[in-house]
């Protein structure tokens, strides 16, 4: 009998939504029944369709399935900068494996929908990327929300500036987070569904800095494809690592979709916390706060990681991405 959880993963497949899905289709207690992508991200829809596919020759299940959802946001048009989506769609000029499996023809939405009403336990399912493909299910097939046993996302601040204006100044949003700007509505309809929702918002990944320490770390050990891969890909984007701007964010909700505990802490004010939060729609280009995580006193509770324990999940990635190619 399969006892391992069971996890969709949503993903806009940047830098480290690579090293999250490689680090869940490695973990011995996960099994990952899929991966839609959306064009709403740091990828390109159709290069990160392939990406994502292709990343999975890095593992032990290259057929696991992967659907392309849309290149468009439910609402406005924010997007990364063409700097950082180029070397994305490239994997800055490294290659992978070609995966034989091809693309499930079935749209993101679609894809979902029938993966989860066939599901016989209910599916975890980790949102590292805007939300559009999330949002639409939600809104348009709500009998998939009894199938959901709880969605773990990555996206926003609470007590922290975002980090939009940091990466593009051509937008003047210095409150919202990236994975919750590129579609504030799909956002939205997220985390008013009613499904239990464990948000991991930069306040928590801030903890956990994926900087020259860790590369020098990493570089002692990298002994698998995957973790091959890792290291290539961070010694490619270097800079970013010595930049002191790079954290774990994607990698790090994988990790507490897996152990809550990694966001436990002895402090009651860093501890996770159940707040309500609604997702500021209203976009004004002079003073934008679109995306801004705004606590309120009504809605549906979700569980807020404040703090991550940044020496234990640094242990965690290292002995899972360097597991045996062949071993799970």
């Amino acid at each position: 009998m399969n006892n391992r959880k069971q996890v969709l993963i949503d993903t806009d497949v940047d830098i480290d939504d690579w090293m999250a899905i490689l680090y869940l289709m490695k973990h011995p207690d996960v099994d990952v029944v899929g991966i839609t992508t959306t064009g709403c991200g740091a990828a390109h829809l159709t290069p990160g369709k392939v990406n994502a596919k292709n990343l999975l020759m890095l593992t032990s299940r290259p057929e696991t399935p992967v659907a392309g959802g849309t290149s468009a946001p439910l609402i406005y048009s924010n997007q990364f900068p063409n700097s950082i989506r180029d070397g994305i769609d490239t994997l800055f000029g490294l290659s992978l494996p070609p995966n034989p499996h091809p693309i499930d023809p079935r749209p993101a939405v679609q894809f979902l929908r029938e993966t989860l009403l066939a599901a016989t336990t209910p599916v975890t399912v980790l949102a590292i990327g805007g939300m559009t493909n999330l949002g639409k299910l939600l809104r348009d097939h709500p009998e998939v929300k009894p199938k959901i046993d709880r969605i773990v996302v990555m996206g926003g601040a609470i007590s922290v500036p975002g980090n939009v204006y940091d990466v593009d100044s051509n937008y003047l949003n210095k409150v919202a987070e990236w994975n919750i700007f590129l579609d504030v509505l799909g956002a939205q309809i997220v985390f008013r569904s009613g499904v239990p929702i464990t948000l991991v918002p930069l306040d928590a990944s801030q903890n956990v800095p994926l900087d020259k320490a860790f590369y020098n770390r990493f570089a002692q050990r990298h002994t698998s494809r995957a973790a091959n891969f890792i290291h290539d890909a961070l010694t490619a984007d270097i800079s970013f690592v010595m930049s002191g701007n790079f954290f774990f964010w994607d990698p790090l909700a994988a990790a507490i979709l897996v152990d809550p505990s990694l966001a436990s802490s002895t402090s009651p004010t860093v501890s996770p916390q159940v707040m309500n939060l609604n997702v500021a729609q209203t976009l004004d280009e002079e003073q934008d706060t679109s995306g801004q995580l705004v606590q309120v006193t009504d809605g549906p509770p979700i569980d807020v990681a404040m703090w991550a324990n940044a020496d234990a999940f640094y242990r965690s990635f290292l002995d899972i991405i360097n597991l045996p190619d062949e071993g799970r």
